[in-house]
């Protein structure tokens, strides 16, 4: 890319990176940083508070409340694109005529501006989100959350249009890159796989005899997926040690948890604690209902952990296929695999796999030089 600075529009603050979203933003502007790119953030605060370590690596950080509420649930926008306007953001944006990066359709109100027309605008595309709108809809026991979430995908689906302003968009998974090829050309669609904090494959030997899910444990999917794992589980076989780790977990996860001697709920563990878990865990356990893009956790767990068992969700789009053990989605086969996987070393060759896919498919440096090309070819 030829100018020396871009603007990057983020959906929330991107520091600390604890969530999938922000790590991607977070770890992209730390990559874009060291091929020498002066960045120029604006963001949306929600319920995350103002960070100084985002000033070693942006230039200017500009700060924008998002405008929530019932005002902003009756626009005809999604709430999450609605919700994040301001004349402020648009007024910081017309004092220089560098590139827009939109991190997520949420940060693309002012895609169609006329005033940034001749602006080169890239948007990362974290989701399809309005498919991933209409599976919360889908797997929500909530009447109101129903209605909500249907209303949004209905919307997001309408907003989608507006990418046909952007010159380029980033997928970050092979399906959705097919998928943004069809609606809007291949020329205007890049792959640029997710970034995140790895930067070595490191498998710490030997592993403790315990199976690990992880994740934010307040959210439907990742409810869903941990008490699969107790009652598929860790109630068909006591002998098996179950750790589920994350943040803020659910009152029905302890629930089904309740007199079970072989599960342990660790709540809001910081960074190293959780990392020390997945290194040591013998089997990590990757299991979702909803596909929607590439889950960092499982990035980190093929960088960091033993044998990763996931279910085929977990991995469309992804190409890491030969280094998981992949197995069908009915949550019954997890048992059978993991009675065959969890006091079975981990071969020097599949570390090795491994090392050869991801240093390939997910490394950052590449990512932020697939980005600074894009000037080139406007």
């Amino acid at each position: 890319m030829a100018a020396v600075f871009i603007n990057i529009i983020s959906f929330n603050v991107p520091f600390p990176a604890n969530y999938g979203g922000v790590i991607d933003v977070f770890y992209k502007i730390k990559a874009l940083h060291a091929q020498g790119i002066k960045i120029i953030l604006h963001t949306f605060t929600y319920g995350r508070e103002q960070s100084e370590e985002l000033f070693k690596y942006c230039c200017q950080v500009h700060y924008y409340q998002r405008k929530t509420g019932w005002w902003a649930q009756m626009s005809t926008k999604p709430y999450i694109v609605g919700s994040r306007r301001g004349e402020r953001l648009l007024e910081n944006l017309l004092t220089n005529e560098y590139p827009i990066l939109f991190e997520g359709l949420h940060s693309c109100y002012y895609l169609g501006d006329e005033r940034l027309s001749k602006r080169l605008k890239i948007v990362r595309a974290h989701n399809i989100e309005h498919l991933y709108y209409d599976g919360l809809a889908k797997s929500s026991t909530s009447r109101l959350k129903k209605i909500y979430f249907k209303k949004e995908a209905f919307l997001l689906k309408y907003f989608e249009k507006k990418l046909s302003y952007a010159n380029y968009i980033l997928p970050l998974s092979t399906s959705e890159e097919q998928y943004f090829k069809e609606k809007f050309g291949e020329s205007k669609v890049l792959l640029v796989p997710i970034f995140h904090a790895n930067s070595s494959v490191q498998i710490h030997f030997p592993a403790r005899p315990y199976i690990l899910y992880h994740g934010d444990l307040s959210t439907a999917e990742n409810i869903r997926a941990a008490i699969m794992v107790i009652d598929k589980i860790a109630k068909k076989d006591v002998s098996i040690d179950c750790v589920l780790a994350g943040l803020n977990p659910h009152k029905s996860i302890y629930g089904a948890a309740k007199g079970l001697k072989n599960v342990r709920i660790e709540a809001n563990l910081d960074d190293e604690a959780m990392q020390i878990l997945i290194r040591e865990a013998a089997v990590n356990i990757l299991y979702t209902d909803q596909v929607s893009g590439v889950k960092l956790k499982l990035i980190n767990v093929l960088f960091n952990g033993h044998h990763c068992l996931v279910n085929s969700k977990m991995i469309e789009g992804s190409a890491l296929d030969p280094i998981c053990k992949v197995v069908l989605d009915d949550p019954e086969f997890f048992l059978y695999n993991i009675h065959r996987y969890l006091n079975k070393k981990i071969e020097e060759e599949e570390v090795e796999e491994r090392r050869r896919i991801l240093y390939s498919l997910y490394n950052n440096d590449e990512g932020a030089k697939k980005i600074l090309s894009l000037n080139d070819t406007t």
